[in-house]
């Protein structure tokens, strides 16, 4: 295939044309563009947007890591050793984290470029007021996505910094340098927490007001809704409680809304299907040119099997397999330390556990494996990865309403997922639901999470079991400033410990005198 060569420069944030030290970096043309050309008619602005969707498949992101190593990094997770993969992200090791921005800054600075395009784009026929909302619309959403995720590795989250270790959240960039000495003279610092999130919800807010719900049944590309979920999520990292209840509700109240929450009997075949029916956005991983291959896929990286139900085909390594507090949470029982041996003697009825069966012995000990990423059509390590599923913005909401009063809202919601994952609710969970009203878990002890027998804690162990294996759970307990209920083996010692955020990488403290590194590194 024919590639195009592209003079960028690394340097400061790794922004294109950043510095003055030149590299040729080769691209598919499918997924990137020469912004000097190709952003001068509609065919260079769409296969520019295309692009920066092509970056969130990076393994840095929701190809693997935002799911996987925040997996290790958690109490979720048990590191097999069998490739030696995630280990060092399992036990906590200095410097055994997320490492995702170059990726991010890339795309932020093709983001910045594209948005600047888009007012002066002279074609015939001239760009219509709905073709530029949709392309603006998008590219906002998809800058609150990367500095989302930028601000929730790097920093603390609004009010919630140590004291002592807190450096601020991540530099915003709204324009891209145009030549290298402009790039040379660009060292930005690291905005506050709290400017970072203003920046995040005024690029929501942009989107919400641009995009439409034209492309339903699509989720892999940014609407309304998907921009009202986000909205939800990133409210709920900044304790908004108000705007997350709001924008949950924005989600939630719209009739048409393509995203349904499965049922006892659907949860399992949701996970089987070319489009999870649940997902408000998703990342597609179309064709075999975008797999990402047997060492650090999804499928590799959580299972050896290669299809469901069949202990014979080992594919994948299984390298993050369920630890024993995750197996117990979700209704294992009989169960060795750790899944080893990939036995246990029974199950309960959350159906969430059919997606945990035994792997192969084809790598070493079977363990009980995660199978919610196994190959989209039989194809191996191709999945497509759901960012945002409808019933976060129910456990959502739920949270939010809990913290504004509205005891009897977040129950109902909680108790709305629940209803939709547990076989025999009535029978297994009614009665304790009943009295989680007369015990909410309010207010939260930091760093203590609130007790299991309380509305709140019921809240984050539906968010720990619904999102297992998706990569919630550590940034549940960040966002909360809580410490996490991690083995003694691990070199994590709760909330303070400064490997709870990523380092900067050395090469940005090197460049960019403004530059701060993270505490501790």
């Amino acid at each position: 295939m024919k590639k195009i060569l592209y003079n960028i420069t690394c340097g400061a944030l790794l922004l294109a044309s950043m510095t003055g030290c030149k590299k040729q970096l080769e691209l598919d043309p499918k997924q990137s563009v020469d912004v000097s050309v190709a952003l001068t008619s509609r065919e260079g602005i769409n296969a520019a947007i295309t692009g920066v969707y092509a970056s969130l498949k990076s393994t840095t992101n929701y190809g693997r890591d935002l799911l996987a190593v925040s997996e290790a990094l958690a109490d979720n997770a048990f590191a097999t050793q069998k490739s030696g993969r995630l280990l060092a992200e399992n036990q906590n090791g200095t410097g055994s984290h997320f490492v995702l921005w170059q990726n991010n800054y890339y795309a932020i600075a093709q983001i910045n470029q594209v948005l600047a395009a888009i007012p002066s784009l002279n074609v015939s026929p001239a760009v219509t007021t709905a073709e530029r909302n949709n392309w603006e619309g998008q590219l906002f959403f998809l800058r609150a996505l990367m500095y989302h995720d930028l601000a929730r590795v790097y920093g603390y989250e609004p009010g919630m910094g140590v004291q002592g270790q807190d450096r601020g959240s991540v530099p915003v960039m709204l324009a891209t340098p145009g030549t290298i000495p402009q790039a040379q003279a660009t060292t930005p610092a690291r905005a506050t927490a709290d400017s970072v999130y203003r920046r995040i919800y005024a690029d929501l807010d942009s989107a919400n007001r641009r995009l439409t719900t034209s492309n339903a049944g699509l989720p892999f590309v940014a609407t309304k809704v998907a921009a009202q979920a986000l909205f939800a999520r990133v409210a709920l990292y900044r304790r908004d409680w108000v705007n997350a209840a709001r924008w949950s509700d924005s989600v939630l109240n719209v009739p048409a809304n393509v995203a349904r929450l499965a049922t006892t009997s659907s949860y399992v075949s949701s996970w089987t299907s070319q489009t999870n029916p649940e997902s408000l956005f998703e990342i597609r991983f179309a064709n075999q040119s975008e797999n990402i291959g047997v060492n650090t896929s999804l499928q590799t990286s959580y299972t050896t099997l290669g299809e469901r139900g069949k202990p014979s085909l080992t594919v994948g390594f299984g390298d993050l397999v369920p630890a024993t507090p995750m197996l117990q949470a979700l209704g294992f029982t009989g169960i060795a330390a750790n899944g080893a041996g990939g036995t246990f003697t029974g199950r309960s009825d959350d159906v969430r556990n059919l997606l945990f069966e035994s792997g192969t012995t084809g790598r070493g000990t079977a363990r009980i494996e995660c199978t919610k990423f196994i190959g989209k059509n039989g194809v191996a390590n191709l999945d497509n990865v759901p960012v945002i599923r409808i019933p976060e913005v129910y456990l959502i909401r739920s949270e939010a309403r809990l913290n504004n009063g509205d005891v009897a809202g977040a129950l109902a919601d909680l108790q709305k997922v629940k209803q939709a994952r547990y076989a025999n609710y009535a029978t297994t969970q009614q009665s304790f639901d009943n009295g989680l009203s007369a015990n909410t878990g309010l207010p939260i002890v930091a760093p203590t999470a609130p007790a299991a027998t309380t509305l709140y804690g019921e809240i984050l162990k539906q968010r720990r079991l619904e999102f297992a294996f998706e990569g919630h759970r550590w940034f549940d307990f960040k966002r909360l400033g809580l410490t996490m209920p991690k083995s003694t083996a691990t070199l994590y010692t709760g909330y303070t410990d400064f490997k709870v955020l990523a380092p900067i990488p050395v090469r940005e403290t090197d460049v960019n005198p403004n530059m701060v590194q993270n505490f501790g590194y």
